[in-house]
């Protein structure tokens, strides 16, 4: 099961991890610290509020040495995605697949993601950029879209491990199962930043408790 996992575009195998932390550390920590600064300004303002100028300000950097790591707003953007996905998948995906397959790792695995979203200022990068860039035709889209459906695919595939193991009947849709659980945790996410509800885990328990045993 987790090896079907890791085909997903959100995971890094240990290799890749590797070099990624290691280039930084040689010679990218300017860029590293542009891609944070990047990462935590789309998640309150949106991703095509992102511009080169923009973060230029944000990290005391002058515009022409921002440019020199990313080349267009379109390649910064689309970095920062890719930024994204590492940390989500370090934070959120690996840490799941670790946990007993079936209700445990999909329990973990909303765990995660809540707590991933709460610690961005303005909630999941990936919701706000969906909004800003589903009626743009683009690089950036192609992007996003692409490690959307990845996201849904893992869903999939982590709702198959959970029928292996017994906990979920052999007849689910594993589409339907994806979609569920995206909008309960989509759900969660409007909850949380927007109306401010106070019952909100309460609730989302409740949801997921609900959701999990139609699927048994």
């Amino acid at each position: 099961m987790k090896e079907n996992i890791h085909g997903s575009f959100f995971l890094l195998d240990k290799n890749e991890r590797s070099f990624y932390i290691v280039g930084m550390a040689k010679g990218e920590d300017t860029k590293l610290i542009v891609l944070e600064a990047g990462l935590d300004m789309a998640s309150q303002l949106g991703l095509e509020c992102v511009t080169i100028g923009n973060l230029a300000k944000t990290t005391n950097m002058s515009k022409s040495g921002v440019f020199a790591h990313f080349q267009s707003k379109e390649n910064l953007q689309i970095e920062i995605l890719h930024y994204a996905a590492r940390l989500f998948s370090e934070g959120v995906i690996i840490p799941a697949l670790k946990i007993k397959a079936g209700t445990p790792r999909i329990r973990s695995l909303v765990d995660n993601w809540i707590q991933w979203a709460s610690e961005l200022t303005g909630g999941c990068i990936f919701v706000s950029a969906s909004a800003d860039f589903s009626d743009r035709p683009g690089k950036v889209k192609d992007v996003l879209l692409h490690q959307q459906k990845e996201w849904i695919n893992c869903l999939k595939r982590i709702a198959q491990s959970a029928v292996q193991v017994g906990d979920f009947r052999r007849d689910i849709d594993d589409d339907q199962f994806a979609f569920d659980l995206y909008s309960l945790l989509l759900g969660f996410h409007l909850y949380y930043n927007l109306l401010d509800d106070a019952e909100i885990r309460k609730r989302q328990e409740t949801a997921l408790v609900r959701l999990l045993d139609s699927y048994k």
